[in-house]
């Protein structure tokens, strides 16, 4: 079972967005998320949010992950910037089905 997060951003820096996707997907798939993609919505309600999804083999990975970067200086220093950039607009977690 996997265990997707999304986490939605508003800003209108494209370049600085994308160049700091770049760094957190290095962050995290160093601490052993699967990937982390980022994606812009083109319509509906979110129309011009970023998209950012990051998946995990399961919980017990999730957690790992999530305590690795919590501890990461490299992180901080990622997230005091995305500060200056972007708005956190939401953040979900989904839980895959096996079929």
């Amino acid at each position: 079972m996997s265990i997707v997060q999304f986490t939605r951003f508003k800003s209108d820096k494209s370049e600085e967005m994308i160049k700091t996707a770049k760094e957190a997907k290095a962050i995290f798939e160093r601490h052993g998320a699967e990937f982390l993609r980022l994606s812009r919505f083109h319509t509906g309600a979110w129309a011009g949010e970023w998209l950012a999804v990051t998946r995990y083999a399961n919980w017990e990975v999730y957690g790992k992950v999530q305590e690795a970067v919590s501890k990461d200086p490299a992180f901080a220093g990622l997230v005091a910037q995305m500060r200056t950039i972007a708005e956190l607009t939401g953040r979900n977690i989904a839980v895959g089905v096996d079929l």
